[in-house]
């Protein structure tokens, strides 16, 4: 907004000494269970008007599983071949340990990878994706990938891609960085200089900073994709949209829903107010 350096003073005063990641993510773990994984699940799914299939005879992929609570949910409905792929090892541990306590194991299988390394002679009906694809580097390449390991099949039900994502990087709090400062700064990392906002980070986040200089390069990776960028990828695949739902937390207050697609029928205001992404798509 003023440059780095008046960015980096004028933000400096509204910084926490203390970030709660670490605290959180711990809590996050005492509190898993196949209760929270379904919680987490029905808000999804009501999300997507309750579209998300179910069928014991599919193959699901879990894309950035993290714990694995959208995976042990569809193991816990009857689906019977789920995998779920992270590549942080921790949160693979912690999503197998919960799979053996659920008894779930002979149902849904857990796998430390990279995306991109998924064999391509493996086939699935349905990949999914929950908050992971504001993080992933090169999301286009992400998406012609899925499309690479998706089965036909639509006449039974498959070949849909899930994806549920967001805060996009441009919307009101798209940085990622909110619960850093002392309240809540919307376009944070669009109006203030991101050599600012890094520096701060590096110097007051705790107990997980990282020396990152970009947003790119943080531990969580931004990708700063715009929801017309994404729009312009899903094109170019050629996939058919079944449910594309945009901002739906904002259904309880129906004057702001309102308002919410009114901007996003605007193209020069649409990246600046598309939070969160909800949708399904399936193969032409």
């Amino acid at each position: 907004m003023f440059g780095k350096t008046i960015d980096y003073w004028l933000l400096r005063l509204f910084v926490h000494d203390r970030h709660p990641e670490t605290e959180e993510l711990r809590q996050l773990e005492r509190n898993l269970g196949i209760e929270s994984a379904e919680a987490r699940f029905e808000k999804w799914n009501r999300r997507l008007d309750n579209k998300i299939p179910i069928d014991p005879a599919m193959r699901y992929l879990d894309v950035g599983c993290g714990m694995g609570e959208m995976s042990l949910a569809l193991a816990q409905r009857g689906c019977r071949h789920v995998t779920g792929i992270d590549k942080d090892p921790y949160y693979i541990e912690i999503a197998k340990r919960c799979a053996r306590q659920a008894q779930l194991q002979d149902k849904v299988a857990f796998e430390c990878m990279n995306f991109h390394d998924v064999p391509n002679e493996q086939k699935y009906d349905v990949v999914l994706s929950h908050e992971l694809f504001e993080h992933v580097e090169r999301p286009r390449d992400c998406l012609r990938r899925i499309d690479g390991i998706l089965k036909s099949g639509i006449a039974e039900g498959g070949g849909r891609i899930i994806l549920a994502f967001g805060p996009l990087f441009h919307s009101p709090f798209g940085d990622h960085l909110n619960r850093f400062f002392r309240f809540r700064i919307p376009w944070l990392g669009v109006l203030f200089s991101e050599d600012a906002l890094m520096r701060l980070r590096r110097e007051f986040w705790r107990p997980v900073a990282d020396e990152a200089e970009s947003f790119e390069d943080t531990r969580e990776g931004l990708n700063k994709m715009k929801f017309s960028e994404f729009l312009r990828y899903v094109a170019e695949t050629g996939w058919i949209t079944e449910q594309l739902i945009v901002n739906p937390q904002l259904k309880r207050w129906p004057a702001l829903w309102r308002l919410s697609n009114l901007l996003l029928r605007v193209p020069l205001l649409r990246d600046y107010f598309a939070v969160s992404v909800y949708a399904i798509y399936r193969r032409p």
